[in-house]
């Protein structure tokens, strides 16, 4: 097989190991969200849809899919004669993929809901969607935060990889600091009391903060992952 394409194998394999676990979690999570809709009917209570409901849960699933990364795949594709770089490269792309991926469902399920409240007698009161602007928005959001929390638990699996469970706790401290940034751009204060020269982020500026300072982050995390994974001691087991 060419060299150049590597890369592409491991990161459709990747995709596709994830999206396994990915129909499982979601398969529960659609369950959990219809018992708490027919908990809902009739009453003025707002339920958040599909796409709400599931943004913190797939944000933590992600972390999860990130913290196997490096256990789960690194070892199996350099024995596959795999180079540790399009090792990386691989995982990069599938997790891209993934993160787009795991966006678009919840927004096409959210889609249906509203469908299926629209046209049957159904009497649920979902949450105002907003404009198309502001659903372009929170798709956008979406998306980069559940890529970052991929990357920062790729961060810390690589970290435990290479240098063990001791050094590996500096990793966890890294990855609360990667999320303090990452809420900070988004519009969320806590962190200038303990930096109190970050200047605060308006409201009206947030969505183009947020995602130039997510882009950035997201670079950061990539790089330094490159540097720890090219030269790491695969551990054959």
């Amino acid at each position: 097989m060419k060299k150049s394409i590597l890369y592409k194998k491991a990161a459709l394999d990747i995709f596709w190991e994830q999206a396994k676990w990915s129909a499982w979690f979601f398969a529960v999570l659609i369950v959990i969200h219809a018992v708490v809709m027919y908990f809902n009917l009739g009453n003025e209570t707002e339920v958040a849809g599909f796409f709400e409901f599931s943004r913190y849960s797939t944000s933590i699933f992600m972390l999860v899919c990130g913290i196997l990364a490096a256990y789960g795949f690194m070892t199996y594709f350099v024995q596959q004669g795999i180079s540790r770089k399009d090792v990386y490269r691989g995982i990069a792309l599938a997790a891209l993929g993934l993160a787009i991926a795991l966006t678009l469902i919840p927004l096409f399920l959210n889609g249906i809901e509203y469908l299926l409240v629209s046209f049957t007698p159904l009497e649920l009161n979902f949450m105002s969607p907003g404009s198309s602007a502001d659903w372009f928005w929170e798709t956008i959001v979406y998306m980069l935060n559940v890529f970052t929390f991929y990357l920062v638990g790729w961060m810390i699996s690589i970290g435990y990889y290479r240098f063990g469970w001791l050094i590996g706790f500096a990793f966890i401290a890294l990855a609360i600091i990667a999320f303090s940034f990452n809420d900070y751009f988004w519009g969320d204060t806590g962190l200038t009391s303990f930096i109190p020269w970050l200047p605060k982020i308006s409201m009206e500026a947030t969505p183009f903060i947020g995602i130039i300072g997510s882009l950035v982050l997201i670079a950061v995390l990539l790089a330094f992952i490159h540097s720890l994974t090219k030269r790491v001691a695969i551990k054959m087991y």
